[in-house]
């Protein structure tokens, strides 16, 4: 169906109060639009990388007929033509009247703001944990307080506080954000242009946000320059720091057919635009070790803006989820104005940041095969820091065992090469070998003649094969303590 009309303009709230952006400032970060055009200072820029959250604010989205939950994001990274028919909250946004929220108070009351530049971005954090707590009718727990916590860091080192700020949280006392902010009249204006696509031009800038996948595809035919814009949690971060711009976009965040998640006897389908946070939710019980890699990814924020395709497509030789999907043996999907093909992700991969991959293609999604009931994974992500930073080391093993033999064996590693590997000689020295610690100990000394990492600010090269040595013993121990069987 085409679209009914199109529009110049980007339609949003921000707390409470309707906004329409054209021309040059729909390009603009978020947190910049908010500070100097919507005079509302209170959210921060820092790092304008998406790493210290101080840019947190919440956001809702009309979608597919009805309203997301709110969800915090880093506004630093993410251009305002993301965020149409959005309702953003910040942190003015959180109080009601004169009176500061719950939140608020007890940051206040337990002294979590010090120096308070960190601070907005840590209330709104701890609101979006209260607003989910509330809507779910569950407690806030010191475990979710750290874990919503993870992509705001305090330069003051005011973890305790802040922390004891939030296990004393009255939710009685919360009033949800929908409530305020998703009004019946915004839904009606949001639903009667949620059908238009978007075209906007700045001063040597264009945008194209369509809502149909055969127009994006047109539009990439017509302009295989454009570049494809859905979260932005990499590509906003490069424009920030000018190794490239933003430019010439298209946006594929309004493509209801590319949102789709399917769990079916063949397998899972992650659509393009699906976001980590879904995917993380989704995989949980048929992919557990994969979810629970999700959980240390990156942050809340980065989660809920970026999606699987993303970074996948994005082919860094650190990509966190890369290994565990070459070894799943996962498909990239794409879709071109000539037809559609698929390509096995270990074939994707041709060289530091070239794809399989044409100008005017689309990733309409991810394909992971499901496994037999012999097959076990593991996947390991090495940091110096536990939460949000960039992996020295990542490694992943997908192992077909019966009867105490290894049958079949994937293993991938990132972070020692330009690209994600495989490692089909060390696959074949699993197969057919016991599952054993010696097995494992012998396979992992292997690996040294296989690699040849870099020396950098994250690792040395030693540091990096005595890693991905001990990864392989790091792997059967694990394996060994969820088996029953285990010898």
């Amino acid at each position: 169906m085409a679209p009914s009309s199109k529009r110049k303009q980007i339609h949003l709230t921000i707390n409470g109060v309707e906004h329409k952006v054209h021309g040059d400032e729909a390009f603009l970060p978020l947190a910049q639009f908010l500070r100097y055009q919507a005079h509302l200072p209170g959210t921060k820029v820092v790092c304008a990388e998406g790493d210290c959250g101080a840019c947190t604010v919440l956001v809702a989205r009309w979608n597919e007929n009805q309203w997301t939950s709110f969800q915090t994001l880093n506004s630093c990274i993410a251009p305002v033509y993301l965020f149409d028919l959005c309702s953003i909250v910040t942190v003015e946004g959180l109080a009601m009247e004169d009176e500061l929220s719950e939140v608020q108070n007890k940051m206040r009351e337990f002294h979590g703001g010090q120096c308070g530049y960190c601070t907005p971005g840590m209330v709104c954090s701890l609101s979006g944990l209260a607003d989910s707590c509330s809507q779910n009718n569950t407690s806030i727990t010191e475990k979710k307080a750290r874990n919503h916590l993870t992509g705001n860091l305090c330069r003051c080192t005011g973890y305790e506080p802040i922390l004891n700020s939030a296990m004393n949280i009255d939710l009685k006392k919360w009033t949800p954000l929908a409530t305020r902010y998703l009004k019946k009249s915004q839904q009606e204006t949001f639903q009667k242009i949620s059908a238009d696509t978007i075209h906007i031009e700045g001063s040597q800038k264009k945008v194209f946000s369509p809502v149909e996948l055969q127009e994006a595809i047109s539009l990439k035919e017509q302009y295989p320059q454009l570049r494809i814009v859905s979260g932005a949690t990499d590509l906003g971060v490069l424009h920030n720091k000018g190794k490239f711009f933003l430019d010439h976009v298209l946006v594929l965040n309004r493509i209801a057919d590319l949102a789709k998640l399917e769990s079916t006897p063949q397998g899972l389908w992650i659509g393009s635009r699906t976001s980590l946070t879904d995917f993380e939710n989704f995989v949980e019980k048929e992919q557990p070790e994969l979810s629970r890699l999700m959980r240390i990814f990156a942050s809340p924020q980065i989660k809920n803006q970026g999606t699987l395709a993303g970074n996948v497509l994005n082919g860094s030789p650190i990509g966190d989820s890369i290994p565990a999907l070459l070894t799943l043996n996962a498909e990239v999907h794409l879709r071109s104005a000539k037809g559609a093909r698929t390509v096995p992700l270990t074939s994707f991969y041709k060289a530091y940041k070239s794809f399989d991959l044409q100008p005017d293609e689309i990733c309409t999604g991810i394909f992971i095969p499901t496994l037999g009931k012999s097959w076990t994974t593991k996947f390991f992500k090495v940091s110096l820091r536990k939460d949000l930073d960039i992996s020295a080391v990542t490694f992943a093993a997908t192992l077909k065992i019966e009867n105490q033999k290894i049958l079949e064996a994937r293993v991938a590693l990132g972070g020692i090469g330009p690209t994600v590997i495989r490692l089909p000689d060390l696959e074949k020295d699993f197969a057919g070998a016991p599952f054993s610690e010696d097995t494992f100990k012998s396979v992992g000394k292997k690996v040294r003649s296989f690699i040849k990492p870099i020396s950098d600010l994250r690792a040395s090269e030693e540091y990096r094969l005595t890693v991905a040595e001990n990864l392989f013993h790091k792997c059967y121990i694990e394996l060994c303590q969820e088996s029953a069987s285990c010898p």
